[in-house]
């Protein structure tokens, strides 16, 4: 990102309480719930471990969000409220889109296929072995777990540089009906509501609805959004528990395209500014999806629990965008690649997970997975073709913005496949618990496969004939860990986790592939610690990790197509740290920090199209700032019934590209927000983010440097308001 912002950066990361001076957002009605951004140690956590427990008593590095948290913050889009955790960077494009997340420098090889991402313990994954994040109905999440590091012992396939949880709302027994309205900059405005009852003495149902819509800071860029919810909790006898979920989403979302840059990352100055938007026309995605989960737990016995997961998913998309060419200011033109993908996904899923209380020190967990993926996609290339350079280009002229030659532009299918991915997994973990100290051992095993049917693009430049691509591996995860509680208020852990990813990559690239290829591998052991004081005035967690990733798969483009190889080492090192502090009478500072050191211990390879030869070996993972967090400070004024919340996002710099050629882009942003709960079933609150107005650009670079910037918002104000009736 690139600003001119970073000094000012390391000195407000020092100067935590000037940060005061930016006023703040809802904690909930009182400081009972922990503030945003806050993890309390006494919180429970079931990701870390598939297995109900405090965070303190968690041997991993985990962080957990709540709704009231990340709506205090005026959290629109999903990605933003894990925005200021420890060891994590989010990208965005502008609002809402192409959400993209680094956990631990493990930098994405295509969209979010290094984390694992799951709701309600099922994965979210697409045909293309990504994490479409925008395809989550956001609005009917209630928490949020992150856990930081590998866990495919866990979760298999993906789960590189960590996972996160999107946990659905949970039904209560008290009837509830509540309403949302927000209004905001932009032309933004969203409302909602909820209403929860109960169902006899068996349970209880919860429904809500939800419309946003926006006209977006930079041109073409509006968003339309309805999420419908519905859950039911039925409660099976005394011991056992079944929640059935469904959920549909419809979003409507305008992209808007990167801008140009000098070969330093500076931004070249065209008509419109940051403002301006000059993708394709129609640039945006569509994206509607149907979900069914059925998740049944509870007492088997005295001694043995159970969780019974079935899921069932439809997802209709379809995105326009143009891919975007190095500027050449002399040809008075901006260029891309006109594109148009058409996509359709049905997903089923079925885990069955057992937990054993062998004796009072032993326990005993495992259970088995099954998943299948299948999605047939379309894709069209649009623009002025040749075999060269001007590879379906589409032009824009730099003086009015027109298109360019439109009369030349054809418009052909380039892929027309159906692919079938299944995974078989089963996995197992013995914990031993004696007070004091507590072991635990697990591991996973994961069989994939994948196949796609390439059929007949109908254009003469794709697969004629038809072509079937097939490809079937496993993996074996170990994970282990100890945990001596050295006070009642201070714990220490190690662990020791692996993660892996097939490297399936996306249908496209599939046609090419290399069957010997062996699966990426992240290994990774960490230490940590986690207390508080014996008044509970300051609790803190902190983490020291080295991440190692060995046969990287590396996607490296080849003409219209690419080739994936298995090439290259990584390694990360970092410190994690979480701290709060009741500094006075309603009055606390909560402090999140990064340190991360992403570096190639072995990086070159030969550029396909040119065979030209880069070497990367030593330098930093481009995009990854070695330091980075969050600074907040909450005072609740209860005579006036206000809660004041000033925090800013820092990022120092870091290396726009892969050889490093510049570093910059470091920022601090200030936000604030005032909740006002004078009345009794109402609340207010006035959000402000990005209070100075600081112009924050996110670079986008390949092997040659930067050449490309993604504007990042302005100044933005939100007011909601919440009625309980």
């Amino acid at each position: 990102m690139n600003t001119s912002h970073s000094r000012h950066a390391r000195i407000l990361f020092t100067a935590t309480a000037l940060l005061a001076l930016s006023i703040p957002s809802r904690t909930g009605w009182a400081v009972e719930t922990s503030p945003a951004g806050q993890t309390a140690l006494d919180e429970i956590i079931v990701t870390a471990s598939r297995r109900a427990g405090t965070i303190r008593d968690t041997p991993a590095s985990v962080s957990r969000v709540d709704r009231d948290d990340f709506e205090a913050r005026a959290t629109r889009f999903i990605g933003e409220e894990l925005r200021g955790l420890p060891g994590l960077v989010v990208k965005t494009n502008d609002q809402g889109t192409y959400t993209d997340i680094t956990i631990r420098g493990v930098p994405n090889r295509v969209h979010n296929d290094t984390i694992t991402i799951l709701m309600d313990g099922v994965p979210f994954v697409t045909g293309d072995d990504e994490v479409d994040m925008e395809q989550l109905p956001f609005g009917v999440v209630g928490q949020v777990d992150v856990v930081r590091g590998p866990t495919s012992a866990l979760y298999g396939r993906g789960a590189i540089a960590g996972t996160i949880n999107y946990i659905t709302r949970a039904v209560m027994d008290e009837p509830l009906s509540q309403a949302q309205a927000g209004i905001g900059s932009h032309g933004w405005w969203n409302a909602a509501a909820m209403v929860q009852r109960p169902t006899g003495d068996a349970g209880a149902i919860l429904i809500s609805a939800q419309a946003q819509r926006s006209d977006g800071w930079r041109d073409r860029t509006d968003r339309r959004e309805q999420t419908l919810f519905v859950k039911q909790r039925l409660d099976m006898g005394e011991t056992m528990v079944l929640n059935l979920t469904g959920t549909y989403v419809n979003t409507e979302q305008g992209l808007a395209g990167e801008l140009p840059t000098d070969a330093d990352g500076i931004p070249i100055p065209l008509p419109g500014g940051r403002k301006a938007n000059w993708n394709q026309d129609d640039a945006g995605f569509d994206k509607r999806m149907w979900t069914g989960t059925a998740v049944l737990s509870g007492a088997w016995s005295d001694a043995v629990t159970g969780t019974t997961r079935l899921h069932a998913r439809h997802a209709n998309t379809a995105g326009r965008q143009g891919f975007f060419n190095p500027f050449d200011p002399a040809a008075g033109t901006v260029d891309f690649t006109g594109f148009r993908v058409d996509g359709s996904t049905d997903t089923w899923f079925a885990e069955q997970q057992v937990d054993i209380r062998l004796d009072d020190a032993w326990r005993l967990l495992a259970g088995a997975s099954a998943e299948q993926v299948k999605a047939h996609h379309i894709e069209t290339w649009t623009g002025e073709f040749d075999f060269g350079p001007r590879f379906y280009m589409q032009r824009r002229d730099i003086a009015t913005g027109a298109p360019v030659d439109t009369g030349l532009w054809q418009s052909d299918r380039l892929l027309d496949a159906r692919a079938r991915n299944r995974t078989q997994a089963g996995f197992a973990q013995v914990d031993a618990d004696w007070g004091s100290v507590a072991l635990s051992a697990g591991a996973r095993f994961d069989r994939f496969q994948r196949r796609v049917h390439y059929g007949p693009s109908g254009s003469g430049y794709g697969p004629d004939p038809e072509t079937t691509v097939k490809d079937t591996d496993s993996r074996l995860s170990p994970k282990a860990s100890a945990l001596w509680r050295m006070t009642d208020h201070v714990t220490a852990y190690a662990t020791y986790g692996e993660g892996f990813s097939p490297g399936y990559g996306p249908i496209w690239s599939f046609r090419n592939r290399d069957t010997s290829l062996n699966p990426e591998i992240a290994r990774n052991i960490e230490a940590g610690l986690k207390g508080s004081s014996a008044d509970g005035r300051f609790t803190a967690s902190v983490t020291a990790y080295q991440l190692r990733r060995s046969d990287l798969l590396q996607l490296l483009p080849v003409g219209g197509s690419a080739r994936t190889i298995n090439n290259g080492r990584q390694r990360s090192r970092g410190i994690e740290l979480d701290a709060n502090a009741t500094l006075d009478e309603g009055l606390t500072l909560i402090l999140s920090y990064g340190y991360t050191r992403a570096v190639w211990t072995e990086n070159a390879f030969l550029e396909p199209d040119t065979n030209r030869p880069f070497d990367f070996t030593g330098k930093d993972v481009a995009g990854v700032p070695r330091h980075a967090g969050r600074v907040e400070l909450v005072q609740v004024v209860a005579p006036a019934n206000l809660i004041l919340r000033g925090w800013a996002d820092i990022s120092g710099d870091y290396a726009y590209d892969g050889a490093n050629s510049r570093r910059a882009g470091g920022y601090a942003l200030l936000n604030g927000a005032v909740t006002w709960t004078g009345l009794e079933d109402v609340d207010l609150t006035l959000t402000g983010r990005n209070l100075l107005d600081r112009k924050v650009n996110l670079i986008a670079a390949n092997n040659d440097g930067p050449y490309a910037y993604y504007p990042q918002p302005p100044r933005q104000w939100v007011m909601t308001g919440t009625v309980r009736f």
